[in-house]
């Protein structure tokens, strides 16, 4: 990973690539290139953005076409504890924005630090960030309290829908684009729907289906006991 930052240090203008659940550490390493004094741009190619995520530092800086004449790609697939990890072994300084932006991603990779893997060493890099500046109150706002109208809808239609199968153990959700575009959502707003299914007396795992391409499985999402 010290390639990873030499390769940075060497570059005159930086393109970094990434999807949207990597679009918190896309925004702390863009934080921290500019600091470099280098023309960086960020690229999303998801169609639609979370805006959920939109209080990111940077994010309207956020363009959905790759640059042809950036000299070195950063093709970002790599957690934000993670990343975290590389700005302190690198005695990379922690600034406010990229703080604010590695705390949202590690409140949403850990699900709202309820996953089963949370354990001492990531709230020590919470209470980093922390006191670091991060905007720890805005972050736990948009991401796990803010809810749209078309995240209800989406929903409404999901539970409408839903199945039970293996003896009440699986709860099987089907979607279509067409239900994505008629209540302006994304895949990520299915989430809602099959987390609540797991509340359920029975079930131990929630599935997402794709009508489109044959019931093709999307997202399956187990209970932690």
């Amino acid at each position: 990973m010290n390639n990873f930052l030499d390769e940075i240090a060497k570059a005159k203008y930086i393109l970094i690539v990434a999807d949207v659940q990597n679009l918190p550490g896309a925004s702390a390493l863009y934080t921290h290139i500019l600091r470099l004094h280098k023309k960086v741009s960020l690229v999303c190619e998801a169609t639609t953005l979370d805006k959920r995520l939109s209080f990111l530092p940077w994010f309207d800086k956020i363009k959905s076409t790759k640059i042809s004449s950036a000299d070195f790609i950063i093709e970002l697939d790599i957690s934000c504890f993670e990343l975290f990890n590389i700005f302190n072994n690198n005695n990379i300084k922690i600034n406010t924005k990229m703080a604010t932006a590695l705390y949202s991603g590690l409140l949403q990779e850990s699900n709202g630090f309820l996953n089963s893997n949370v354990n001492g060493t990531f709230f020590a890099s919470i209470e980093q960030l922390i006191e670091c500046g991060a905007d720890y109150k805005t972050c736990n706002n948009f991401i796990m309290k803010r809810t749209t109208l078309a995240a209800l809808r989406l929903k409404a239609i999901m539970l409408q829908n839903m199945l039970l199968q293996n003896n009440s153990k699986a709860a099987v959700f089907c979607i279509s684009n067409d239900d994505l575009k008629s209540t302006g959502t994304t895949l990520k707003d299915c989430s809602e729907a099959l987390d609540e299914a797991l509340k359920l007396p029975y079930v131990e795992q929630s599935v997402l289906l794709d009508t489109d391409n044959e019931n093709e499985i999307l997202k399956i999402i187990v209970k932690e006991i």
